[in-house]
């Protein structure tokens, strides 16, 4: 497919205005309009028409377009992931036309326990849903997880705020095969933890370290909610989930990410993004 140009791009979404009440820009490309559609038809329902929306690519080039983006008349968003960022709360960029999620990425605010266990059951397709969601048990699957990939990713952020970089990696290199069965390996997860913080300590001293890391594990305590918040649903939540319906379906077979972003789009509690419905409301 050919890449538009920013140009080209502002021309499209701008013949597109007649379709939309507001003009929605987000991050991701062509490939993830549909998903966007659907989340944004069933975040607003019938209050406000949206019948495009505009994947514009990576952060910055959103955050580019919304300040360079001239005024028309036209009611518009951007919107961008929170990141890294989000998690220690330093530098995040402002405008009036831009939206900064308040979750690490758009797919944590998939996750939830009925939508997990629709999946699952539209998945297996051999087990009623009661017994999914009793084998399952969702708090005690996510709980191994849970303290571990939070100080994981509160980590990340002290490198990022104290001005190193981080390699966000995946879910999967956390698990090895035992068998027939990926079983997770906590120890892998405490040496990336302690290798982070040896990156850290080239950059601040011990006691700014600390008090950073108190600071932070006082506001994300280990909990499901935060951990579906600031732990990356694209990279860490999704795989998990995979890893999960395997054991279910008994197959090798799943979905590419853009297939279970989909599907977890139409049945996905979208109570978590009130904040955003707001303000597209309000504009």
């Amino acid at each position: 497919m050919i890449a538009l140009s920013e140009e080209s791009q502002r021309l499209t979404s701008t013949f597109r205005t007649y379709r939309n009440d507001v003009d929605i820009y987000t991050e991701d490309n062509e490939k993830d309009k549909e998903f966007y559609k659907v989340l944004f038809k069933r975040l607003l329902k019938n209050d406000l028409v949206i019948n495009d929306v505009t994947p514009l690519g990576c952060k910055d080039i959103v955050i580019k377009r919304c300040n360079n983006e001239p005024e028309n008349g036209r009611k518009k968003i951007f919107i961008v992931d929170g990141d890294i960022i989000f998690i220690h709360g330093e530098n995040i960029p402002q405008h009036e036309n831009l939206y900064v999620l308040q979750g690490y990425c758009i797919e944590n605010f998939l996750i939830d326990k009925e939508t997990i266990v629709h999946f699952l059951y539209m998945s297996c397709g051999t087990k009623s849903i009661e017994k999914i969601e009793s084998e399952l048990n969702f708090n005690e699957w996510l709980e191994e997880y849970c303290a571990i990939f939070i100080d994981l990713f509160i980590h990340f952020a002290l490198l990022n705020y104290f001005g190193g970089f981080f390699t966000l990696f995946n879910a999967d290199k956390y698990h090895k095969k035992q068998g027939k069965k990926m079983v997770f390996q906590i120890d892998l997860v405490n040496a990336e933890i302690l290798k982070l913080k040896a990156e850290i300590l080239t950059l601040t001293t011990e006691d700014k370290y600390d008090l950073k890391y108190k600071e932070l594990s006082d506001k994300w305590n280990y909990c499901i909610d935060n951990l579906t918040q600031i732990v990356s649903g694209k990279d860490y939540l999704i795989p998990l989930l995979l890893l999960k319906a395997k054991q279910f379906k008994k197959s090798n077979a799943m979905p590419t990410l853009e297939e279970i972003k989909f599907s977890l789009v139409h049945s996905s509690n979208l109570n978590k993004l009130s904040d955003l419905k707001k303000r597209i409301e309000s504009l």
